[in-house]
């Protein structure tokens, strides 16, 4: 699989292909590469197959073009996260932590797609690395790194701790249908983000502290959406 980012053909066709961009990023988030054909595609875009294939050689292309649509998801993550700069390490983890679910909420696919490539592995995985997630990540791990240096957190391997962060965070949102089904709750509604978000932030955030931070210096946390 190439590297490089698609370049889409400009001018005539270019809402085409941004419903099926739209698309095929739902569908390879939800049933994955291999389960996804072009065919479904076309379908779910409300186009042709000839007018998929004047936009999109193959479906390897498609998916490295889904797949950038998502970099404006971790460009407005990157763009919110540049307000808490100033702060200390801890600090702007918890920030970067609150931003990671609100986007997740507002993004599912981003999630989605990170938990079925970082299983498979492979070539998809590399490309994700190399153009959308691997700046990001390196700086929450550089900012884990520092927290734990400061003796803030606790010293278990950085790496593992973001990933793990990560992954318990967008595990509601992922398995939504699953909560739906067994239990008959939408975690998406105002009142059960802002449970996910505290227990994120409490229980699991709170919890690697190496000194857990009394009540009230945790209510002075910035409200969502802002900087500490």
């Amino acid at each position: 699989m190439a590297t490089q980012p698609t370049t889409l053909t400009p001018g005539k066709g270019e809402r085409t292909a941004t419903r099926v961009r739209e698309a095929a990023l739902e569908l390879f988030s939800r049933l994955g590469f291999e389960r996804t054909t072009m065919g479904d595609i076309a379908v779910a875009a409300g186009v042709s197959q000839p007018a998929l294939h004047y936009h999109f050689q193959d479906k390897a292309q498609l998916w490295r073009a889904a797949m950038l649509q998502l970099r404006a998801v971790i460009a407005e993550e990157e763009q919110l996260m540049e307000a808490s700069t100033g702060a200390g390490p801890l600090d702007q983890l918890r920030t970067a932590l609150r931003l990671f679910l609100q986007i997740s909420w507002k993004h599912p696919a981003l999630g989605r797609i990170v938990a079925l490539e970082g299983m498979a592995g492979g070539e998809r995985l590399d490309w994700l690395h190399a153009h959308l997630l691997g700046p990001r990540n390196q700086r929450l791990v550089d900012l884990a790194r520092a927290a734990i240096a400061a003796g803030e957190l606790k010293p278990f391997p950085p790496e593992q701790l973001i990933i793990t962060l990560q992954a318990a965070g967008a595990g509601v949102i992922n398995l939504s249908p699953l909560m739906k089904t067994s239990f008959g709750i939408d975690p998406s509604t105002p009142t059960a983000r802002a449970a996910h978000e505290a227990m994120m932030l409490d229980a699991f955030l709170g919890g690697l502290l190496a000194q857990p931070q009394s009540p009230a210096r945790r209510q002075t946390a910035p409200a969502s959406g802002e900087a500490p």
